[in-house]
């Protein structure tokens, strides 16, 4: 073997030490980064027990997660997108439905299951960010993408089916049908943390669909 053979091979065995250890490096910095976010996360959910959006920032989340602001930035553009993931990475959260029901069991289930989803706490952060929204466009297409588009999604695709069949009257527009289902929803959400009562809740699926019935 040449000298430059032998340096050519001592070369490729330094290439795979370096290429080996920083594999392992990353894949050690995964467990700590993903501890990490889910202590911001915790701390954010934690501090909206007791504080509005308004008075939530980054300083406090950081001093609450015992991590840098910068490791919060690094993840997140502001406060609303944490919040919203707060929200979001919770038990009981993905939009979960039944197979080959009729349209309006879909959408009576759509309906509970976000009525669920918004009531007490979660209510409380969602109010939060949507008033957060009304001066940033990013934060409101957050929040539609993120948790809206797939339920309303689902609300448009089953009413339009109802239709079809001839379950829901085909003179109701269907922006104006998903108003009707979404807008009391909300008005209860903005309206304070205990306004998603047990009588709201056990009634307006059943009268929501009682309105749209052929």
């Amino acid at each position: 073997m040449t000298a430059a053979e032998a340096a050519f091979d001592m070369q490729n065995d330094f290439d795979q030490d370096q290429d080996q250890s920083a594999e392992q490096s990353s894949r050690a910095g995964r467990p700590r980064s993903e501890k990490a976010r889910k202590k911001i996360l915790e701390a954010t959910r934690r501090l909206l027990t007791h504080m509005s959006m308004d008075e939530l920032s980054i300083e406090a989340i950081a001093k609450k997660a015992k991590v840098g602001k910068t490791t919060i930035y690094r993840w997140w553009p502001n406060k609303a997108a944490v919040a919203m993931e707060a929200f979001l990475d919770q038990p009981g959260l993905a939009n979960v439905l039944p197979s080959n029901a009729p349209p309006a069991a879909m959408i009576k289930h759509q309906l509970e299951s976000l009525i669920r989803q918004l009531r007490g706490q979660n209510g409380k952060i969602i109010a939060g960010i949507i008033a957060e929204s009304q001066s940033s466009e990013e934060i409101l297409e957050l929040m539609y993408e993120s948790f809206l588009k797939d339920r309303v999604g689902t609300l448009y695709a089953q009413f339009a089916k109802g239709q079809e069949s001839g379950a829901f009257n085909p003179e109701i527009d269907a922006d104006i049908a998903i108003d009707m289902m979404m807008g009391p929803l909300f008005l209860r959400v903005l309206s304070g943390e205990n306004a998603i009562d047990d009588s709201f809740a056990a009634q307006f699926p059943r009268q929501a669909l009682l309105a749209l019935a052929a």
